[in-house]
């Protein structure tokens, strides 16, 4: 029985690290960078290549800029990190530098004796500066689980130009700025003076340094750097000139490629990145590219990765997680952190980039107008009231139009326009939806239906993955990488203040059925905030809290709670009941499902309370920065300062709406209290506090509006 047991055991054992074996595979990665898209899917060698595997663009945020020095760091650490104006100091153990070898410079900075062939010298300064950030960031930490795990690297060409430029070697190198193997001295260019700086890789040497490699490495890095040179020299070409040398590197790299191909196994893959964009990109050229070659990643897929959720677009933080988890090594926040998702390619790619391009280029006018009126707007209507220069009720269609812009951003296709006739469409939107607005009878009315529709509209959406807020102006922006899923701080405090004001307004319209529908009320905020918290859904746990305090003020006003310790109780063991849920919604499912909850939660466990720390304070700096340069802040302080003289002039006006709209005046207060709440636990908190506290301003105005125009 013994050996019948341990017979079986053993198959099991073998069973499983052959599984694991067979699941690590060879990662060779092309550098193609300061490239584009467009270029590479229009050019007739490489765009064969792209269409052979799975593509995605790539968000390129580091700690610092876009640029080559940051993001090869920021590619090896695997969060977001930050090079130096020193990151191209990386040279061959024995290559000479001012008369020293590599390899004598490295162990006077380092103080240890290199045992690699490719020395990073200045890895140390790049470790300093990343450790001053209020975020977990190693450099190196690719070359490390590699290194550390035994796996060989390597990496071979550069990108010299008037100077050594070797950023590409921070990718793959460790936390002492080592890399196993490789060739990045001027050995592997040779001399051509039609060619930017009069030299380009020599392809041939290239390819007998990678049948030197193959064998020997387990991850190769290759720096076709004749694209970065080409785009610094650009400037100093003609257009045909400089397109003509562009369609032979290309040839060259899709000569290089095709004769890598044929080594691979069905668990190798090859990765062809441009780790960022050509000099002068703005907007959606900032999104870079990616495309994986291999029998794991077949033809005809768009990418995904833990981190965007959204098919076609990944952030160059997962690339590193994604090599590790293909040579066989399971670390990293998911087994599989880079997945393919729907069926599509480069045309695909292509006309999201350009949708993106467009609402990241509306966006900041749009908005900045939007803030513009209701500073004007808001503002005017208070001064109006006291010194009556036109009649009250001309304020209201423009405030009721602040109000209902965010419904109507939700809705518009402004992702597929220009600029201009974005402008055109949401004013013909906004004016067509104040007309219908007035068809109804009372203020109360419009309230009530501006706000349910808005409510409505953003939780359907919610709940069919968002895809009216992805391409909303008022949604997400990709290229900053801010959010790609969920719900950002711009609709979380319009679906807060909306969903109160909504059902208030309810409240007020049908007074018979006030006790039924603050019973329902209770019910729909509840389900607001597990929807606001779940990882699938709002995945926002500062807007849980936003949610949360606001929907539990207007409860405590709409019931007549009186303060005390039974009351306080009550919220206490309501608040721990939606934490343990929100918890356990994040605990429960997978790690590539988690919200940022969750992968909270996993950091505080693997690197202790100090977390916590950080992310007060990151969210405190962001804060105080969006408050002192945003125009939401100023958004917020101009409702702020149109409640606060309400409240003192004209004389009773609070009163009176307090005793003619009790359940409003309930919804109000909530809505104030949530702003609050907003601002403080939001990393963009004016934002939120902002969109909230709309909901709570402008129909105090309109009320306010009515009371004075009748005195």
């Amino acid at each position: 029985m013994k050996t019948a047991f341990r017979t079986l055991l053993a198959v099991l054992l073998l069973l499983l690290l052959t599984t694991e074996c067979a699941a690590a595979g060879k990662v060779v990665i092309v550098a193609v960078n300061r490239t584009n898209l467009q270029t590479v899917a229009a050019d007739k060698s490489l765009a064969p290549l792209l269409s052979q595997g799975a593509v995605s663009l790539v968000n390129i945020s580091t700690a610092a800029r876009p640029a080559p020095e940051h993001v090869y760091v920021t590619l090896g650490a695997g969060s977001r990190a930050a090079g130096t104006s020193n990151s191209k100091l990386a040279f061959n153990a024995d290559e000479e530098w001012f008369g020293l070898t590599a390899g004598e410079i490295y162990s006077s900075h380092q103080g240890i004796e290199p045992d690699a062939d490719v020395l990073h010298l200045a890895f140390a300064e790049i470790t300093r500066l990343n450790s001053t950030f209020k975020h977990p960031v190693t450099p190196g930490m690719l070359g490390d689980k590699l290194r550390g795990a035994g796996l060989v690297t390597a990496v071979m060409g550069n990108a010299d130009g008037y100077s050594v430029s070797r950023e590409a070697v921070t990718f793959l190198a460790d936390s002492s700025g080592k890399v196993d193997l490789g060739e990045v001295s001027k050995d592997i260019i040779k001399k051509d003076v039609r060619f930017p700086f009069g030299m380009r890789i020599d392809r041939d040497k290239a390819w007998l340094e990678f049948n030197r490699l193959w064998p020997l490495a387990d991850v190769i890095l290759v720096d076709w750097g004749d694209t970065v040179r080409l785009d610094n020299y650009r400037p100093l070409l003609s257009n045909s000139v400089a397109d003509n040398l562009q369609k032979e590197i290309f040839s060259d790299i899709s000569w290089f490629i095709s004769r890598v191909l044929p080594f691979f196994s069905p668990e190798d893959i090859l990765i062809i990145l441009a780790p960022s964009p050509p000099a002068g990109e703005s907007g959606g050229g900032l999104l870079s590219f990616i495309a994986v070659l291999g029998e794991r990643f077949p033809a005809g897929n768009l990418l995904i990765s833990a981190t965007t959720r959204r098919p076609g677009i990944i952030a160059v933080t997962d690339v590193a997680p994604m090599i590790i988890e293909n040579t066989g090594l399971y670390g990293g926040k998911v087994s599989r952190p880079v997945d393919l998702s729907v069926t599509g390619g480069t045309a695909e790619l292509l006309r999201m980039q350009r949708e993106i391009d467009s609402v990241h280029r509306l966006r900041p006018p749009l908005m900045k107008t939007y803030v513009f009126f209701q500073i004007v707007f808001v503002l005017g209507a208070l001064l109006n009231f006291f010194v009556r220069i036109i009649p009250v009720r001309r304020f209201e269609s423009p405030l009721l139009a602040l109000l209902i812009i965010p419904v109507i951003l939700l809705y518009l296709p402004l992702h597929k326009v220009s600029v201009y006739a974005g402008f055109a469409l949401t004013g013909l939107a906004t004016a067509a939806a104040v007309v219908l607005l007035h068809k109804l009878a009372g203020l109360t009315d419009k309230l009530a239906a501006a706000g349910l529709l808005t409510s409505m509209s953003l939780i359907i959406d919610l709940l069919r993955n968002a895809p009216l807020i992805k391409t909303s102006v008022l949604g997400y922006d990709p290229v900053s990488g801010a959010r790609y899923y969920g719900l950002g701080n711009e609709y979380m405090g319009v679906l807060v203040g909306s969903s109160v004001l909504a059902l208030t307004a309810l409240m007020t319209l049908f007074p018979r059925l006030r006790l039924k529908l603050q019973w329902l009320s209770m019910l729909y905020f509840l389900s607001l905030i597990f929807l606001i918290v779940a990882p699938a859904g709002g995945a926002n746990f500062g807007g849980t809290v936003t949610a949360f305090t606001a929907f539990m003020v207007t409860a405590a006003f709409l019931w007549q709670l009186r303060p005390g310790w039974r009351s306080a109780a009550a919220g206490l063991l309501i608040f721990v009941f939606v934490a343990v849920i929100a918890v356990l919604l994040n605990v429960l499912v997978g790690a590539g499902e988690q919200s940022h909850l969750g992968r909270t939660l996993a950091m505080v466990q693997r690197d202790g309370w100090q977390v916590m720390g950080d992310i007060i304070s990151r969210k405190a700096s962001m804060n105080l920065r969006l408050f002192r340069y945003s125009q939401w802040s100023r958004a917020f302080l101009t409702f702020l300062t149109a409640m606060a003289v309400l409240f003192y002039r004209p004389h009773g006006v609070f009163r009176d709406i307090h005793l003619n709209y009790p359940q409003l005046t309930a919804g109000f207060l909530g809505i104030i209290t949530g702003s609050v709440a907003a601002f403080l636990v939001n990393d963009s908190g004016v934002v939120a506090a902002a969109t909230t506290l709309l909901y709570a301003g402008v129909p105090i105005i309109l009320f306010s509006g009515r009371i004075i125009e009748v005195t």
